[in-house]
């Protein structure tokens, strides 16, 4: 039987392609009568119900074109042989009618090492000739099942099975844990700890500061009963086959302090101009110290020097503002206290300055003279040790150019590091009501033989909680005040603050026991 372009057309609501319409009309009576009704009998009940069964009877159709084809992958073998190690390659597709397939659905797991091209996207592959490739870096056995999507059908699920043999790849040591630098006191325990991937399994050998430390070659590094020779940068280094001159570990820098260590004396030694006030701060915490303060100006002749202030005086204030007392030339019954703590000596009858306060809290010194000249201004712990102690001193003044800079002297007493927190606060002053203050400080720490610690121009957020640790009002953001925490050991040493632009201008500096 023929049927015309015209016949064919009365179906054009079925929606299927032409030659498979044709082969149904042809095998099905009711489809002609239907054809030749025209279009009012399929909005009939009749009608519907034919559509229904024709869609079926297409459906079925459909697949059963779609089982014609045949399902091909490039290894046939199933499973695919494959060896750690060496190149792995695979290919499959749908061949056959009644149309290729558009894209692949895939679940299951790849052997490690190998990938999708195209890469999968929520386990799809956009294409009809998908391939496998990669070096397979484990053994074992491996299913995946893939299914094949296209206009004229969909395929069923094809398992492709891998089976790969060999040894693990080898691959280089790769840190997942680091180890963690510490802050300890004395006889404390610490274990360093790392952990490490690669293969084979990597052995360890443990360092201190670049150097190897004897048995530790495992993962982990204990410490017992640390003491300040313990202190230092560690670092591990991980070797394997893959990685013979081995992997290192980030730096964990492990720091022991002594929890008894503590400030017990601070010196600034500044020119001052006529009419100008060097103001000396010190807070005690615990309880009561006897503080030893001294302003030393005449007594500087002995060391040669001949621009000393020739009358400095001293005057003490509470957190308050209110004056406590004051002296201008010291009594020599002090003698003694000056002895006891390695000061050096007045002349007698000097006009040095030079007072003895028990303190308890947060206090403020003022020196000035009748005059101008270099003044030094200090400030000592005295007496047993005892629980209470200075836990801050600062000094603020006018920074110059040139060798005219801000120079605070300080002492730590102990056995073991104090860690400090040590501050150059210049723009901030202006939030206090500070004028002409030194827009740029730069912080700089040396200890008695001059060599240079550490220093710090612009501080870092990092610092914040530290401020908060010891009572320090904060620092704007980004500000180009200087500020650093660092552990030393007991010592003298020296802070100085100078305009990191050459800049001039009033700046304090602060030093802070660090919890």
């Amino acid at each position: 039987m023929k049927f015309t372009v015209v016949f064919l057309h009365r179906f054009r609501w079925v929606h299927l392609p032409a030659a498979l319409l044709a082969t149904l009309l042809q095998r099905t009576p009711v489809l002609r009568v239907l054809a030749a009704s025209g279009e009012a009998a399929a909005g009939s009940t009749a009608g519907q119900l034919v559509r229904s069964l024709f869609t079926v009877a297409a459906l079925g159709a459909l697949h059963s074109r779609a089982g014609a084809t045949t399902f091909v992958q490039s290894p046939a073998s199933n499973p695919i042989p494959g060896t750690v190690g060496t190149t792995l390659s695979v290919a499959f597709t749908y061949t056959g009618t009644p149309s290729p397939p558009q894209y692949f659905a895939v679940t299951g797991t790849l052997p490690p090492g190998l990938s999708y091209i195209p890469a999968p996207l929520n386990g799809i592959l956009r294409t009809g000739t998908p391939a496998i490739s990669g070096t397979p870096t484990t053994p074992g056995n491996y299913t995946i099942n893939v299914q094949g999507f296209g206009t004229g059908g969909n395929g069923n699920p094809q398992p492709i099975r891998f089976a790969i043999t060999g040894a693990v790849a080898p691959t280089p040591p790769v840190f997942t844990t680091h180890p963690a630098g510490q802050t300890l006191g004395l006889g404390a325990n610490v274990t360093l700890a790392v952990a490490v991937t690669g293969s084979p399994a990597p052995t360890y050998q443990w360092r201190k500061n670049g150097n190897a430390i004897l048995g530790a070659t495992a993962a982990t590094l204990a410490l017992s009963n640390v003491q300040p020779a313990d202190s230092g940068d560690y670092t591990v280094v991980a070797i394997n086959a893959s990685a013979p001159a081995g992997v290192t570990s980030a730096i964990a820098t492990l720091t022991v302090v002594d929890p008894n260590a503590r400030l017990n004396n601070l010196s600034v030694r500044t020119a001052m101009a006529s009419g100008q006030t060097l103001i000396v701060g010190v807070v005690v915490s615990d309880g009561t110290r006897d503080i030893l303060v001294r302003a030393a100006g005449p007594a500087l002749a002995a060391f040669g020097l001949t621009t000393a202030m020739t009358d400095p005086r001293l005057e003490l204030y509470d957190s308050s503002t209110t004056l406590v007392l004051s002296n201008d030339n010291w009594p020599p019954a002090m003698a003694a206290a000056f002895a006891s703590v390695g000061a050096f000596p007045f002349p007698a009858g000097s006009r040095d300055a030079a007072f003895v306060r028990s303190l308890n809290a947060a206090y403020s010194i003022q020196a000035r003279g009748t005059g101008a000249g270099v003044v030094l201004v200090e400030a000592y712990d005295t007496g047993a040790v005892t629980t209470a102690r200075m836990v801050n001193v600062s000094a603020r003044n006018r920074v110059g150019s040139g060798d005219d800079l801000l120079i605070a002297g300080f002492n730590i007493t102990g056995v073991g590091p104090k860690r400090l927190l040590i501050r150059a606060v210049g723009p901030k002053l202006g939030a206090f009501g500070v004028t002409g203050v030194l827009t740029d400080p730069k912080l700089e720490i040396y200890n008695t033989d001059g060599v240079k610690l550490i220093e710090n121009d612009n501080w870092t957020g990092s610092l914040a909680a530290a401020f908060t640790a010891v009572g320090a009002f904060g620092l704007d953001a980004n500000s180009r005040d200087a500020a650093l925490v660092t552990a030393l050991p007991p010592g003298s040493y020296t802070a100085q603050v100078r305009g990191a632009d050459g800049g001039t201008g009033e700046a304090l500096i602060e030093i802070y026991e660090v919890p």
